[in-house]
């Protein structure tokens, strides 16, 4: 029985592990997880080679030493699995020496008690080889800290498996094969080891042995075995760090790769984040409110988002470039989503720098023109202009000072403004004069405005200092009227009221 283990199980696993360590240290040299899959190697051809010289020894005594030397190997696989995972998926700053050295820490302890005879019934209670031929029969009773151990492996696997989850979902369908490798390498090692544990724990062959010595294979074939994989491994990190979003399409647009920042940006966005086309992508984009616009070719130009008063808040430019192979064949094409919203912010920013008054935060003068131009239609008439001029200004400067004469200009800006509740706009077009267009005005409501205006500035009288205002107003009721003239019109009563407002305070 022993000489068929040591044939058709022993050697085979001898030469796997020995195989996968050599091919690995020179096909997989540049994969900056490989430092881990070696010593994982060596631990895993260094157990498999102490079982053999374990079943061949002629002496008891030898036989039971060597097969405790096992002990100095086995804790430390489960450490070496989870680094090789960590680096792998992503998490290098769990591969730190300091972390290695922690995690080693509990294995350290086990294969001291393994080693020393006075801790000794602390891991195995008891260990004796009865027979040695022809069928090996052995005696092995675990002690409490050989559960512990157990525990600690199984805890190191389970996490290299929660680590390995963790990166696939946040990988395209496209991309997730290798991932799923490493899960069942993985479990091969642990499956292969609760059936020693639980059903086989005498026998003469260690099936845990058959587990991780094959899952050796599944994770050999994960690491990058490109010559050039420096390049390729600069290239992802680009590819996952770049700021802006980019999503990969095949020739069929079925999306095969997205980068990390695109990702989290679906997700904030409650978006599926393994989104399989590029329709069903830009599906769920426009169920969470996104507008899109295409230019004359009918091609993707813009992506953004509205606030709840249909402002906009977010805003994307889409790029499309096209990838073709060694032939220049179109083999797909890419989708780039930049982040315009900030640029949006600062042309509307600048664009109310030069329409807004600083001062009193109505339309300035240059506004005031363009809309003046703009309303200068018969959609909008009869369309009202009122022309007003603060009444007492030039005395508060006088006697106040000018910081006091501003905010009496604030002041009437602000009463203007609630007094025609929203309707038309508001502007300062000189120093103390102001305007105020409003479409679709008659002439009884430009007085009931007019009145409105002049009550509530009584009203607050006391923040106004004693200064009033003067209001002309003259309607547009007809295409073919010159809108200079309205507006001359309209200065004219403006004046007429300041004069009967001079008259009376002079009574």
């Amino acid at each position: 029985m022993t000489d068929i283990y040591i044939i058709f199980v022993a050697f085979p696993l001898v030469f796997i592990s020995a195989l996968i360590l050599i091919l690995s240290y020179f096909t997989k040299r540049e994969d900056p997880s490989n430092k881990y899959f070696l010593f994982l190697c060596g631990a895993i051809l260094s157990w498999n080679i102490l079982q053999i010289l374990s079943k061949i020894s002629s002496n008891i005594s030898v036989a039971e030493f060597i097969y405790s030397l096992q002990m100095l190997v086995i804790p430390y696989i489960p450490v070496a699995l989870l680094m090789f995972t960590l680096k792998l998926t992503g998490f290098e700053k769990y591969t730190q020496a300091k972390y290695v050295i922690l995690l080693s820490i509990l294995p350290t302890a086990t294969v001291i008690l393994n080693l020393t005879n006075d801790f000794h019934y602390l891991f195995r209670i008891d260990f004796a080889i009865i027979e040695l031929t022809p069928v090996r029969v052995f005696i092995n009773e675990r002690g409490p800290w050989f559960w512990v151990h157990t525990a600690y492996s199984y805890a190191a696997i389970v996490l290299a498996c929660f680590a390995t989850i963790y990166k696939l979902k946040r990988t395209v369908k496209a991309a997730r094969f290798r991932f799923y490798m490493v899960l069942v390498g993985c479990s091969l090692s642990i499956f292969s080891n609760i059936f020693v544990l639980l059903f086989a724990p005498a026998s003469p062959i260690d099936s845990t042995l058959w587990g991780v010595t094959f899952g050796l294979f599944f994770l050999y074939f994960v690491m990058d075995t490109s010559p050039s994989s420096h390049y390729i491994l600069a290239r992802n990190q680009v590819f996952e760090s770049i700021d802006e979003y980019i999503f990969v399409l095949d020739i069929n647009n079925n999306i095969t790769d997205i980068n990390t920042p695109a990702r989290k940006w679906l997700e904030e966005h409650n978006i599926n984040a393994d989104p399989t086309t590029k329709d069903t992508l830009f599906n769920q984009l426009e169920k969470q409110g996104a507008k899109i616009e295409k230019d004359e070719n009918d091609e993707l130009k813009e992506l953004f988002f509205l606030d709840d008063k249909n402002l906009l808040f977010s805003s994307f430019f889409i790029k499309k470039s096209v990838m073709c192979d060694k032939n220049n064949a179109a083999v797909g094409t890419i989708l780039t989503f930049s982040d315009m919203t900030a640029a949006r912010e600062a042309i509307r920013n600048l664009r109310q720098i030069s329409i807004i008054d600083p001062l009193t935060g109505t339309y300035n003068r240059r506004a005031y023109e363009k809309t003046l131009a703009d309303y200068d239609n018969a959609a909008f008439l009869p369309l009202c202009v009122i022309i007003g001029d603060v009444n007492g200004l030039k005395k508060v400067n006088d006697t106040l000072g000018h910081a006091i004469g501003d905010l009496v200009l604030k002041q009437m800006a602000q009463i203007l403004v609630r007094c025609t509740s929203g309707n038309g706009a508001v502007a300062r077009i000189g120093g103390d004069e102001f305007a105020i267009i409003i479409p679709e005005y008659d002439k009884a409501a430009a007085k009931l405005l007019i009145a409105q205006i002049k009550e509530t500035v009584a009203v607050e009288s006391s923040q106004m200092h004693g200064a009033g205002i003067a209001l002309g107003y003259a309607i547009k009721t007809e295409k073919d009227q010159e809108l200079s003239k309205i507006i001359d019109n309209a200065d004219k009563k403006m004046y007429k009221d300041k004069d009967n407002d001079r008259r009376a305070r002079e009574l």
